[in-house]
């Protein structure tokens, strides 16, 4: 069916985030709330039928790619399961999963079998003590183990930095460094006001133009490519030798190309980021309402997608924890 999700700014939405999950098996500061806050209580979570089901809708409405999110969606039991029914979604072209990997070594054989294409494993440190201080646990064997399984597996392989200045951003060379030595893509990503501990500030975005320079003066310089495809991270490479990407979505926006939408854990549609609460998608599943009128109601909410964080800093009024990552899915 010819795609029906356009926004009011003419966007056309192709990609579809689905968490399964809230729960993680990680404390990152950056994201998770520090006293664990709320979580969704298991009845309130989609099932994997219903999630299956309203990926059959999205894709009949012109989505084409699937992102498994959470939360961690590897901690939810047969997870394996549903990557193998969303795989078999008549127009859907690949299926990818964004995980912290800590379990991902155990359970990657399965998901390649069950159809997952590629992964995006959150890696922000190769220091030992500080993965422990920024995630709570003692993890960078068992993620590092994670990538060689996923590579040995054929799975396509991502890596998602987050940068916050103080923090890490004195890794930015090594992270380039095994970007060359690895071939994995290593994604550089500015720290957002997304944290469920509100410790977001300004001052910690540590940006695109700042990151390129110190990986400019120590390596080689960076040479922009042009074919990214519609991928919101822009591209770079060391004279052919490594790849690394940059979203920088506080200093240089894109919500302009943004064809993304999201489902949470617990099945509210949003259109943005930070798009606050959303849509309820579950009730109208559970309320017994046909696939056509789920459809017409999605369309109608795509059309109130805001345009973005962009409008959001030219108001001047970013905030700590405008939304909850680990709710809304990465």
């Amino acid at each position: 069916m010819q795609n029906q999700l356009i926004d009011g700014f003419g966007r056309f939405a192709r990609k579809l985030r689905i968490s399964v999950t809230d729960s993680c098996n990680m404390r990152c500061m950056y994201c998770m709330p520090s006293n664990n806050g709320e979580w969704f209580e298991q009845k309130d979570v989609l099932s994997y039928e219903e999630i299956t089901r309203l990926a059959q809708i999205f894709a009949s409405l012109g989505i084409e790619k699937i992102r498994v999110t959470g939360g961690e969606p590897t901690v939810r039991q047969g997870i394996e399961k549903l990557i193998r029914e969303l795989s078999k979604v008549d127009g859907i072209k690949s299926i990818s999963m964004t995980t912290n990997g800590l379990l991902l070594q155990d359970k990657v054989n399965e998901l390649k079998a069950a159809g997952l294409a590629s992964v995006n494993v959150s890696l922000d440190t190769f220091r030992a003590d500080r993965f422990k201080a920024i995630t709570g646990i003692d993890g960078i064997g068992r993620v590092l183990a994670s990538l060689k399984a996923a590579d040995d597996a054929g799975l396509k392989i991502k890596i998602n930095t987050v940068v916050i200045r103080g923090w890490n951003d004195d890794e930015v060379v090594d992270f380039a460094k095994f970007a060359v030595d690895t071939g994995y893509i290593v994604r550089f990503i500015e720290f957002m006001p997304l944290d469920g501990t509100g410790i977001w500030t300004p001052d910690l975005v540590f940006g695109k133009k700042e990151v390129m320079r110190r990986i400019n003066n120590s390596l080689s310089e960076l040479v922009p490519l042009d074919d990214h495809g519609s991928d919101p991270e822009m591209l770079y490479s060391f004279g052919g030798k490594g790849i690394v990407g940059f979203i920088p979505s506080m200093t240089e926006p894109f919500c302009s190309q943004c064809d993304r939408v999201r489902i949470t854990a617990n099945g509210r549609f949003l259109g943005c980021l930070f798009e606050n609460p959303g849509y309820d998608l579950k009730s109208l599943l559970r309320s017994g309402k046909s696939d056509d009128k789920i459809r017409k109601y999605i369309i109608e909410c795509i059309k109130k997608k805001p345009e973005g964080v962009v409008s959001i800093i030219k108001s001047k009024s970013l905030k700590p924890a405008m939304n909850a990552m680990y709710r809304i899915g990465g």
